[in-house]
């Protein structure tokens, strides 16, 4: 069935909406220069224009930083990963978008050795949930049992923020880049935040404590109105999403100084709805207001059907080629992906980002299956 459905689709599909793809590179393949080599000669080879560098994993760098603690996995202290992919990609016209994760600062089961990481540098900064409890506090058991990835920064934080920035303004002005790429630029759930930083702006701008909007018991607003506890719900909600969309709207400020064209995205949650509610993260707003150049859809279903449905949620308002569908091929068997690539691409969805090398490297045999429906060879 799909071999037919890619013979009566693909041509016409490709010729009208096929305009770029790119891939997402994940750090360890930063480890050393032989394999900055590989990733960059399948690119090469395989009209990958576009290449997702992840070069800030979890609060550290993978490149030369006086703000930064270096990656625990940087073995040469005097060899710089950044400035070699850089030199090599773009001597084959290769475009490399540097991948930074943004709020989400730390996940592996031990803590950071470098005590100049900013975990411990600001554990005030970080995240807490609606029970009180900061992110610091938890064990690695405790995030696969919430579904979070890690410790979060809190984007109610201004500090944070201007951290973020600083660390951005570094990378543009040492490092010919192509674009900037955000990952993690939201909240982990909408438990969060209830840092006590956060939680003072917001009294002081509404004249209440958020973390009291969690209690279940209402009779501790005895003479209060239903609607007034509505709405300072949903103020709290747009709170926290206006704090991220500050983030974002002064990165797209702070890229502007810049005198060479360079590039703004995100990786974003694919459904606009549940980016927007659950995760505080309005990407459709971004895009209307021109902040970023274009965001990635994270559409890593497994069901071709939930797949689907997701890129049609999309507002019809918003120009097609800003938006990149992320196809994830590290949990699709080659097939899948395939057809992922043929319903993307009959939806009028020019542009795909594969998550990640890794999968291709592993499996030689599976990026020629998706050849045939990218015709890319022919």
């Amino acid at each position: 069935m799909i071999l037919t459905a890619l013979f009566i689709f693909s041509p016409e599909i490709n010729t009208q909406a096929q305009q770029k793809l790119g891939l997402w590179v994940v750090r360890d393949q930063l480890a050393n220069r032989n394999k900055i080599d590989t990733f960059i000669d399948f690119a090469a080879q395989n009209r990958i224009s576009e290449l997702f560098v992840q070069i800030r994993g979890r609060g550290d760098a993978f490149y030369f930083s006086d703000l930064v603690a270096p990656s625990e996995n940087m073995t040469e202290s005097s060899w710089d990963p950044l400035t070699y992919t850089l030199d090599k990609a773009h001597a084959k016209n290769l475009r490399v978008h540097v991948w930074l994760n943004a709020f989400l600062l730390w996940s592996a089961e031990q803590r950071p050795q470098d005590h100049r990481h900013l975990l411990y540098q600001h554990p005030d900064w970080c995240a807490v949930d609606a029970d009180g409890v900061k992110d610091i506090q938890k064990q690695p058991a405790d995030f696969r049992r919430n579904g979070t990835e890690g410790i979060y920064l809190s984007p109610l934080v201004p500090q944070v923020r201007e951290y973020l920035l600083s660390v951005i303004r570094e990378i543009l002005t040492k490092y010919p880049i192509d674009g900037v790429h955000l990952d993690y630029v939201r909240y982990a759930k909408d438990c969060y935040d209830y840092n006590p930083i956060g939680r003072k702006l917001f009294r002081d701008r509404y004249g209440v404590d958020p973390l009291l909007l969690t209690i279940s018991d209402k009779s501790l607003f005895k003479g209060w109105e239903l609607g007034n506890l509505e709405t300072l719900q949903e103020q709290w909600s747009a709170f926290r999403r206006e704090a991220v969309s500050d983030f974002i709207q002064a990165c797209a400020g702070l890229i502007d100084t810049q005198t060479r064209p360079i590039l703004l995205s995100a990786a974003v949650k694919p459904d606009p709805g549940e980016a927007r509610q659950y995760f505080f993260q309005d990407w459709e707003h971004w895009l209307r207001q021109g902040w970023l150049d274009f965001a990635v859809l994270m559409n890593y279903y497994r069901g071709t059907e939930q797949f689907e449905n997701v890129l049609k949620k999309i507002s019809p308002q918003i120009q097609k080629e800003r938006l990149w569908v992320g196809i994830g091929v590290y949990n699709l068997n080659k097939y899948d992906a395939l057809s992922r690539i043929l319903v993307t691409l009959n939806n009028q969805f020019g542009n795909l980002v594969f998550f990640s090398y890794d999968t291709f490297q592993r499996n030689p045999d599976y990026f020629p299956v998706l050849q045939k429906a990218l015709l890319i060879n022919h």
